[in-house]
């Protein structure tokens, strides 16, 4: 019996620091490391505290308090899980207060838990269809699966063209280890994947051991969820990133599906952990493998993969399905022969054959809203967020200007400058491709698919439905149609701007837009019939458009390597961005110029500086958000380890005014 427990108490900016609580009488027999309590702090407070370990020793001078009750008598997490979210919040440059507030379901450790009920409506996902479908692995998917199978790595990246049945590989290998008496987590970049690749699972495996983990589905479900993972009752859990740090018992493999994709990366608030890098820890602590797959992988994780032989490939669309042709239409050519519209006439064309033929089509247009900026036709003036230092965007359905960054709306029609009403809307976002659509193919059933569409739960499942059974003839959507989708009637990709990802100034920007259009263009002739792809652009010479134009990820691969060595840009060096910001640009800029000068001098005496390189300060791409101006630092590290502690001890030892802040962004996907 021990009289101490050791209690990480919920505070934030008190890193991994614990206190010494006494045990009551009564709860002796029932106090286990990983439980939820509530504990006194300071003269008057009451908070969240989570018991780590047990003691029998105090120093005398300090006067320990008593835990006043215990929130949930199940453990919350172990030891491993411990260590996990320890490891999280200090490679990530927080507290760990912080990464258990994102990684435990706070609320259903209050008072009020019990309000968790039954869930009233089911998850559509989860909806078993009659008869499981099982599909027998061709001769080159048989090979590939043996070879990781057979594989001593913990990490292997599939690569696979689009098309060639990476998900099969993946059903195999879950049913092996379901087989060995293990669960499994599968990862996907966005929740309409998530939901198609649920629904797909069950068909194979049915729906009595397989759960559904992320933000969009309700507290109720959660609640079932979690109970349910830590009664070891759910085989296959299914999530988004976050999904990463649910208590899955038995912990046997990890799938990791279009492994590429940034969403894995949570950009704010912090912990801005890439769940990615989680899995491998989670992996590493349990003891279990990670099958990543992409058609266009990551050119971190490809690297990776070529430098330890765990690299697998399929070159083979299954079936023997033909990859799709693909066109290119320079839409400046459209216009100087009178077309001043967003379709070009050969899409306008080969669309109105594709639906005749009873075939499917899908408009990419990697841009929310109406239009990309709204300018008044008086002064000049672009329409800007009053927090931030962007164009409001304007949206058609609600008749109001949004920001895409801080929420603020308006529907303000005059220009703030010189009071006009004289205003005009400026490039195209899917609001407007789906109206001009509408007037041109009138006689087509036509859907859009994007986050502002998604009003109701299930919506995208019911969309998505409705397309895979033929009942909407044009899908017309954001990057989110560009994943996973396997509709085998669609033959026609059309991509509106395919300019639109290449012209973000970041260093991944070319790696963005090659892996958009790769993908989206793999959504075509997936069946019996060849498919046709065009991309619609105003630079039809741009070196990596024509590598997705034929659909040549290592040639790709390898010039971007060429590029990435040159700037010492990852997979060779490692980035840590920091960002000062304030309401007042003065204070920000003069905070942002010190801490560079001193974090220089401080890499200079270690004698690193040639190991690690800072670059600015410099103002950020986008200086000014939520009120806030920015401006940041970048450092290359090209020391591993050793470099992100030195950097990162530096940044611990930091005091700032009050009306300042410091974002350190490890590992960061964009650099706006």
């Amino acid at each position: 019996m021990y009289k101490y427990a050791l209690v990480l108490v919920d505070v934030a900016k008190l890193g991994t620091k614990t206190f010494s609580y006494l045990i009551p009488k009564d709860f002796k027999d029932k106090i286990k490391i990983g439980q939820a309590l509530s504990v006194p702090f300071g003269p008057k407070r009451k908070i969240k505290g989570y018991v780590v370990g047990f003691s029998n020793y105090l120093d005398e001078s300090i006067k320990a308090k008593y835990i006043d009750e215990i929130l949930e008598s199940e453990p919350l997490f172990d030891i491993e899980y411990l260590k996990l979210l320890e490891w999280v919040a200090n490679y990530y440059f927080c507290d760990i207060a912080t990464v258990l507030k994102t990684a435990l379901p706070q609320k259903f450790f209050e008072k009020n838990v019990k309000k968790y009920r039954k869930p009233k409506k089911e998850n559509a996902a989860l909806k078993e269809e009659s008869g499981l479908i099982e599909h027998n692995l061709s001769d080159e998917q048989q090979k590939v699966y043996e070879e990781i199978k057979h594989v001593n790595a913990q990490n292997s990246l599939l690569w696979g063209i689009t098309g060639s049945g990476k998900t099969e590989i993946y059903f195999k290998l879950i049913e092996d280890t379901i087989k060995e008496g293990k669960n499994v987590l599968f990862m996907a970049p966005e929740i309409a994947l998530v939901s198609q690749l649920t629904m797909r699972t069950i068909n194979r495996f049915g729906s009595q051991n397989v759960a559904i983990w992320h933000s969009s589905i309700s507290e109720a479900e959660k609640y079932s969820v979690w109970q349910r993972l830590r009664q070891n009752e759910i085989k296959i859990l299914f999530g988004a990133r976050s999904a990463v740090f649910a208590p899955i018992a038995n912990l046997g493999l990890i799938i990791i599906d279009e492994e590429h994709d940034t969403s894995y990366k949570q950009t704010m608030p912090n912990p801005r952990y890439c769940a990615k890098n989680v899995a491998k820890k989670l992996a590493q602590l349990y003891g279990a493998k990670i099958i990543s797959g992409s058609a266009t992988p990551d050119v971190e994780s490809f690297w990776e993969a070529q430098n330890t032989n765990s690299l697998f490939e399929l070159k083979n669309r299954y079936n023997n399905a033909q990859l799709p042709d693909v066109s290119i239409i320079d839409m400046k050519s459209e216009r100087l022969e009178g077309n001043l519209g967003i379709f070009s006439r050969t899409l306008v064309e080969k669309t109105k054959q594709t639906v005749e033929r009873g075939e499917q089509v899908i408009f990419l247009i990697n841009r929310r809203g109406f239009s990309s900026y709204t300018q008044c036709m008086e002064c000049g003036e672009v329409l800007e967020c009053k927090k931030c230092a962007i164009p409001l965007i304007y949206h058609s359905q609600t008749n109001s200007y949004k920001c895409h960054y801080c929420g603020y709306e308006t529907k303000a029609a005059k220009c703030a400058k010189c009071s006009s009403e004289e205003l005009e809307n400026f490039g195209t976002g899917s609001q407007r491709v789906e109206e001009i659509a509408r007037k041109i193919f009138s006689d087509m059933t036509i859907a859009r698919l994007d986050s502002d569409s998604l009003n109701t739960k299930n919506e995208h499942i019911e969309i998505l439905q409705k397309f895979q059974q033929g009942e909407i003839n044009i899908l017309i959507g954001t990057q989110m149609i560009a994943k996973g989708l396997d509709n085998p009637n669609v033959t026609l990709v059309g991509v509106i701007n395919a300019d639109l990802s290449f012209n973000l100034p970041d260093y991944r920007s070319s790696e963005r837009g090659f892996s958009l259009l790769t993908q989206v263009a793999g959504r075509s002739g997936r069946g019996e019939h060849k498919g046709k792809v065009i991309f619609q652009t105003y630079n039809p010479d741009n070196l990596f458009l024509q590598k997705a134009k034929e659909q040549d990820y290592l040639s790709f691969f390898e010039k971007e390597k060429e590029l990435r060595q040159e700037y010492d840009y990852p997979p060779y060096s490692k980035i840590i961005r920091i960002i000062i910001s304030s309401s007042e640009d003065f204070m920000a800029e003069h905070a942002c110029v010190e801490i560079a000068a001193h974090l220089e001098n401080y890499i200079k005496k270690l004698s690193l500086d040639e190991r690690i390189i800072t670059l600015g300060p410099v103002p950020c791409v986008i200086g000014k958000i939520r009120g806030e101006y920015r401006y940041n630092i970048l450092i290359k590290n090209k020391l591993g380890q050793k470099g992100h502690d030195t950097v990162l001890g530096f940044l611990r030892r930091i005091s700032l005014h009050k009306e300042i802040k410091m974002t350190v962004d490890v590992d960061p996907t964009d650099i706006l």
